[in-house]
């Protein structure tokens, strides 16, 4: 199945992305709204817990000794008779309510009057509990201190802590003040003591915090959702992006590996062909520098087997045949054997080693084949004359190796790439006048890795590149 194109890639998740996101924003918004109305529930049910804990604290000592009176008035049925006992209002209505505390029992009357004539001014109603007007006041004062104070502790342990605060109105009063608007929760008209001069009522501007609050949990749970989902995305874009870069540098590695193989067997093959029609046999000179070319030649193809064969190791790991190698004598027979390249390309090549030699434990045979990749690209890339300085130094440790040129340089965007495989520094119009696999360097690096050595590159834009290599040295013992 081919791949999609980026053009339909890049849509495609971003109406994922932007669909994941919609479908979480609906649900937290419905969860909003019922655990809103979970909120508003328990807000309800600890008020009017709280009014009837301030009845019990607030019982007159006198009534505390009759059981069932004090659980009786501590009753959802005692609230509902006390509401209808508040809610009937008539301008002929006198009512009255009175307690009378025995040894033996406690009564308590709630009495209607109706007027035959309806007075001129409304009859308040009478409460007979024994305390004068302003005892009661006083009473009722303390008593709703108290309900409040148990109030902000329930609202405390729900996570509310601002926006609200109480309204008071008179018990037989029918004008009841009036609530704000823009409140988002008013409670219920409650009693809060046995005195019933006043009741309370809670309001609250903006609960929307707490209930954020409540659904914390499930806020962070939808955050990693989208972050685990983007995150998922990402790596899958990145993923079939970069599969579709090596896709096309298989392609262009075929067309150009192609290329590099025809060659040297051309060459050989032609080389040959001369020695052969020529007759070539009767002039040793002409012969030895035919035999010179196929030879160069054929250690070229060898080059490019390796390469490819590289490309075949699962783990990216090179085996190596480890030998104890002098470097600076390798550096040495590769300079030899590349005489004629570098001579044909006008190009000087300078070797500058140690007084002390430098041994490692390597594979021979893949070591000089870095060291031909390593000539060979300041060969193909350079722009004028070549002019290469090959250095070689040690110490007790280590073994430095570098390679100077006066080539065009390598712009800084890409000098952490050249070591992928397959990779080409762009060219305009994607043409590469030089032909090659983008497995040099990448071959380079392998093998250098392979040695737990390292490779860097040192380059400005006109000014040449340096690569230096350190490999660990090994002690020679003669």
């Amino acid at each position: 199945m081919k791949l999609l194109h980026a053009k339909y890639i890049y849509p495609l998740v971003v109406l994922s992305m932007l669909i994941s996101v919609l479908l979480q924003l609906a649900w937290l918004r419905q969860l909003f709204g019922e655990e809103k109305r979970r909120a508003s529930n328990d807000i309800e049910n600890m008020v009017a817990a709280a009014a009837q804990h301030n009845i019990l604290v607030n019982l007159d000592q006198r009534l505390a000794g009759n059981t069932a009176l004090n659980n009786f008035l501590l009753t959802p049925e005692w609230e509902q008779i006390w509401m209808g006992f508040d809610r009937a209002k008539d301008p002929s209505l006198y009512k009255s309510f009175l307690i009378y505390p025995r040894k033996d029992s406690t009564e308590v009357r709630l009495r209607f009057v109706f007027l035959a004539h309806p007075p001129a001014h409304r009859l308040a109603p009478k409460f007979g509990l024994g305390y004068s007007p302003q005892q009661m006041r006083q009473l009722d004062s303390i008593s709703l201190i108290k309900f409040e104070n148990f109030v902000h502790r329930g609202l405390d342990s729900l996570h509310l802590h601002t926006n609200y605060f109480f309204f008071t109105h008179n018990f037989n009063n029918t004008n009841l003040k009036a609530v704000p608007k823009n409140a988002e929760y008013v409670s219920k008209i409650y009693s809060y003591n046995t005195i019933n001069l006043n009741t309370a009522q809670l309001v609250i501007y903006s609960f929307t915090g707490m209930v954020w609050y409540r659904m914390r949990y499930y806020l962070i749970s939808s955050f990693f959702t989208l972050i685990l989902s983007a995150t998922a995305f990402y790596f899958i874009l990145r993923l079939m992006i970069t599969r579709r870069m090596y896709a096309d540098a298989r392609v262009a590695f075929t067309s150009n590996m192609t290329h590099e193989i025809k060659t040297p067997i051309a060459t050989v093959a032609l080389a040959l062909e001369s020695i052969s029609k020529y007759e070539l046999i009767n002039d040793p000179e002409k012969m030895e520098r035919y035999l010179n070319m196929g030879k160069q030649e054929l250690q070229r193809l060898s080059h490019l087997v390796e390469k490819v064969l590289s490309l075949s190791q699962e783990d990216d790991q090179i085996k190596l045949n480890p030998v104890f190698y002098d470097v600076q004598a390798g550096l040495a027979d590769v300079i030899h054997s590349m005489e004629l390249p570098l001579k044909n390309a006008g190009a000087v090549c300078e070797l500058v080693v140690s007084p002390e030699p430098c041994f490692i434990e390597g594979d021979a045979v893949h070591l000089t084949t870095v060291f031909f990749n390593l000539i060979e690209n300041a060969i193909k890339y350079a722009l004028d004359p070549l002019k290469l300085i090959i250095t070689c130094s040690c110490n007790d440790d280590w073994i430095s190796i570098s390679f100077a040129d006066n080539g065009p340089g390598i712009p800084e965007i890409y000098q952490q790439k050249i070591f992928e495989r397959y990779f080409r520094i762009p060219q305009p119009g994607q043409t590469h006048p030089v032909k090659g696999s983008g497995l040099g360097l990448n071959y380079v690096f392998g093998v250098i890795q392979s040695h737990h050595g390292t490779i860097m590159l040192k380059s400005e834009m006109g000014l040449g590149s340096t690569f230096t290599i350190k490999l660990p040295g090994a002690k020679y013992e003669g």
